[in-house]
C-alpha cells in the first residue's frame, strides 16, 4: 500500500509540470499555425487589378490552357 501512495504522490507532484508542458506545446502550435496561415494567404493574395484582369480574360486564358 505504501508504494501506491508514493506513486500517487509522485503523480500529484508531476501534474503541474506536465500541465505546463502541454500548455506551452499548445501555445507554440497555435503560433506556428497562425504564421503558416499568414504565409499561405500572402501567396494566394492578388491585387485588385490582377483579379480584374483575370476576370476579363478568363475565356482567353481557358483557350490558352486547352491548346
Amino acid at each position: 500500500m505504501d508504494t501506491m501512495a508514493q506513486l500517487l504522490q509522485s503523480l500529484y507532484n508531476m501534474a503541474p509540470v506536465l500541465a505546463m508542458i502541454i500548455l506551452f506545446a499548445a501555445a507554440i502550435g497555435g503560433f506556428w499555425l497562425v504564421i503558416e496561415l499568414k504565409k499561405r494567404s500572402a501567396y494566394t493574395r492578388h491585387s485588385l487589378s490582377d483579379r480584374l484582369f483575370l476576370k476579363r480574360n478568363t475565356g482567353r486564358l481557358r483557350k490558352m490552357q486547352l491548346h
